[in-house]
């Protein structure tokens, strides 16, 4: 999967979507993403791939179990690790997802 696929399937959850950071605030919900990290693997040069783990952080004012199946739906194809929390200081509930995409490198 290419990090545009990811940025396509987010979309189709209609609330704002923004690679790792919006410029203003915005109104819940919202839904930020980026790559936490990456690996190139491959044998010399050879068959060179990447490893990538992708995390998506949604926040709500509550915890919103319906646009979590959404999302869990937009991304049935990948196996999803789920970690959920209330932010106290900004009084906003988030759920944030990760995952792992393995793509072809160019090298």
């Amino acid at each position: 999967m290419e990090l545009k696929e990811i940025a396509e399937r987010l979309e189709t959850l209609d609330i704002p979507t923004a690679y790792l950071k919006f410029n203003k605030p915005q109104k819940l919900p919202f839904q930020v993403w980026y790559e936490k990290s990456a690996e190139i693997n491959g044998a010399d040069n050879y068959n060179l791939y990447r490893e990538c783990q992708i995390i998506v952080e949604i926040y709500s004012s509550a915890r919103d179990i319906l646009l979590e199946n959404r999302f869990e739906a937009a991304f049935r194809d990948v196996e999803l690790d789920r970690f959920c929390t209330y932010l106290k200081d900004e009084e906003m509930h988030m759920t944030a997802y990760s995952f792992n995409i393995i793509q072809k490198y160019g090298g």
